[in-house]
């Protein structure tokens, strides 16, 4: 058996080679100019939250998540419950705001600066949510929501195909909008759009009212309470950091 003998000198240099290569790689994974994931890791994505009727509001890490926000400001007379007046009231307030030339439905100019509006959010970006306009009058009632046909809640036919709510805190990867709403719709505006006409008028949006109503309206007691309203799977994910 033949044995190699290796000089001292030429070992710590080979080694002192290797090291140095390793810890050029750490420091830029091989390339210039790259992240180096030992350093200081990016901000966390500002909590972010689109309400049933698409309106976004967006919190601050460490802070309650923004649908209570939303809750807050759709909780007329503050008492830690969300009857069906006064979620119609808000989708009322929010669909008020969208319809800027005011004849009482969604034109394709009026969506599409609705989706304009949510850009910067699904590119994580956006600024702080809130309320969209002033509240609206109290009207309506509870007055023929047992008859709604539960079938289609959470639908979002504007690509011509019935879509089922998410499973509470799962992610469907239908991006950052969906993926922040309760319904996992990533045009929670024109979902409402039921002949698929890319126009939303009063009535189809009165319809989805009703539908989103019922969908989180779980117990059947007429009213939302911040407790029992389901988690987004972005909050979902958040949670789990």
């Amino acid at each position: 058996m033949r044995v190699i003998h290796v000089g001292t000198t030429a070992l710590v240099l080979s080694l002192t080679a290797l090291l140095g290569a390793c810890a050029s790689d750490v420091g830029g994974l091989g390339a210039p100019g790259a992240a180096n994931p030992f350093g200081p890791q990016p901000p966390p994505r500002p909590p972010l939250f689109i309400s049933p009727f698409g309106e976004a509001f967006q919190g601050e890490p460490g802070q309650p998540w923004p649908s209570s926000d939303w809750f807050t400001g759709a909780d007329d007379n503050l008492d830690g419950a969300v009857t069906f007046e006064e979620f119609e009231a808000d989708g009322r307030r929010f669909f008020a705001t969208l319809d800027t030339d005011g004849d009482g439905r969604l034109n394709q100019d009026e969506l599409a600066a609705y989706e304009r509006s949510l850009r910067g959010f699904s590119m994580g970006g956006g600024r702080p949510g809130g309320p969209g306009g002033p509240r609206g009058p109290r009207s309506g009632g509870m007055a023929g929501l047992s008859g709604v046909d539960t079938s289609t809640v959470g639908l979002a036919p504007q690509n011509g195909g019935t879509r089922r709510p998410a499973p509470r805190g799962r992610p469907q990867g239908y991006g950052v909008i969906a993926e922040a709403g309760f319904f996992n719709l990533p045009q929670p505006v024109k979902s409402a759009d039921v002949n698929i006409d890319q126009r939303v008028t009063g009535e189809e949006w009165a319809a989805a009212t009703q539908r989103w109503f019922y969908s989180l309206d779980t117990d059947r007691d007429g009213k939302l309470t911040l407790a029992t309203l389901p988690r987004t799977p972005l909050q979902v994910q958040a949670e789990r950091r």
